[in-house]
């Protein structure tokens, strides 16, 4: 090749450059367009928990991708068509009646507490004064999302078609497209690197996968567990808030006592009270029954549906949902602590770089995927609780 005809090779000063040009107009091209990104992210999200299953059914059986791809579509509309006739008017009618009587569970709160500043426990007596405002509070901010949201969850109708319509194509060609996609994932990373940085992606893959895939199951098993006390001590807006407190389990630490604080201000003003008990009573009953099923659900239900593989400190677990939060809002709180992880697994590999450490040896069940170290003192294995 003569030298007129060389082609242009860019220094490492130009490659950095280059690169963070192209990254700073993607990250102003995604804030400029945020309000079309629902659609997309949800295709993503599915496709990513679905395709394993679309893969085990292609190798198992040899039909093609797109096949089953239909098939997983059929199976899921009927379910949910099924379950939103059944539930979905339930649902709303009685958001929208718990959003509609909070004002006057807001008054009847406190005129308790003014009635009843302290409680005596044996020779104890502690103050209910610091919980006041946050009670009344936290049941002012359901009303307030409830009466707020509800009414928008249903956009109109050639919006809501669209959206609908964008999603279940992308969701299709990202499941059909999974291979070429992984492939094509693949090669971009230069040959020498391919299987430290596949089992860099193989540990960040289970720990997002496990997460996720149990967290939607522990929505389903906590807000059947708890709509059946609920309904059997006959608590008003019980599928409601079975619902809520089953979605609020993706809130470490805060969301379980939201949820259960929730369904005891109810229980404590309901009208109408079960097998004789006092609305006292009655909450303090919902409130052993919410603990004995988080004992339950951390003790066996996570360690079985989700396993060990989100492990951070509790300080690391409350930042990391405040920070999701303030960034993202509801989705941030919902992906903060995979995140977190994530980020842990980044930070480990890079300080094994920077210290020269030598890698750890590849799971034997997993063979590109570097095995995880045992938890150091102070830290846990977090799962949607911390």
């Amino acid at each position: 090749m003569d030298a007129e005809s060389r082609p242009i090779r860019f220094s490492y000063q130009a490659k950095w450059i280059s690169s963070a040009i192209v990254v700073a107009l993607a990250i102003l091209l995604l804030m400029g367009v945020t309000h079309i990104l629902p659609p997309f992210i949800g295709a993503i999200i599915t496709a990513y928990l679905c395709n394993p299953l679309i893969g085990w059914l292609h190798r198992r059986t040899q039909i093609g991708r797109a096949i089953w791809i239909v098939v997983l579509y059929i199976v899921a509309g009927f379910a949910l068509y099924s379950l939103f006739t059944a539930l979905w008017p339930r649902i709303v009618q009685q958001s929208r009646d718990l959003a509609a009587n909070a004002p006057a569970i807001v008054r009847e709160l406190t005129i308790f507490f003014e009635q009843n500043q302290s409680v005596n426990v044996g020779d104890s007596v502690i103050s209910l004064a610091p919980l006041e405002a946050q009670v009344i509070s936290l049941v002012r901010d359901v009303a307030g999302w409830l009466s707020g949201n509800v009414p928008k969850i249903v956009f109109s109708a050639i919006e809501s078609m669209i959206y609908l319509l964008v999603y279940l194509i992308i969701t299709f060609y990202l499941l059909l497209q999974a291979p070429q996609l992984k492939a094509w994932a693949r090669n971009l990373i230069p040959a020498p690197y391919r299987r430290e940085i596949g089992q860099l992606g193989s540990q960040i893959d289970r720990v997002f996968s496990a997460y996720i895939r149990g967290q939607l199951i522990l929505i389903v098993i906590m807000s059947v567990l708890l709509y059946i006390p609920l309904s059997i001590l006959q608590v008003p807006y019980a599928l409601v808030i079975a619902v809520a407190s089953g979605v609020l389990e993706i809130l470490p630490i805060i969301g379980p006592w939201s949820a259960a604080g929730i369904a005891m201000t109810v229980a404590l003003f309901q009208p109408v009270t079960p097998f004789g008990l006092s609305n006292v009573a009655l909450a303090v009953l919902l409130g052993i029954i919410y603990f004995v099923l988080r004992q339950i659900e951390d003790h066996f239900i996570i360690p079985n549906v989700m396993g060990t593989l989100v492990r951070l400190h509790p300080g690391v677990v409350i930042f990391a949902i405040l920070a999701g939060g303030a960034l993202a809002g509801a989705f941030g709180l919902f992906i903060s602590i995979p995140i977190a992880a994530v980020i842990r697994i980044l930070l480990s590999y890079i300080y094994r770089k920077l210290t020269d450490q030598p890698e750890p040896p590849c799971d034997a069940d997993h063979p590109l995927v570097m095995a995880q170290p045992e938890p150091a003192t102070g830290e846990v294995a977090f799962s949607s609780k911390g």
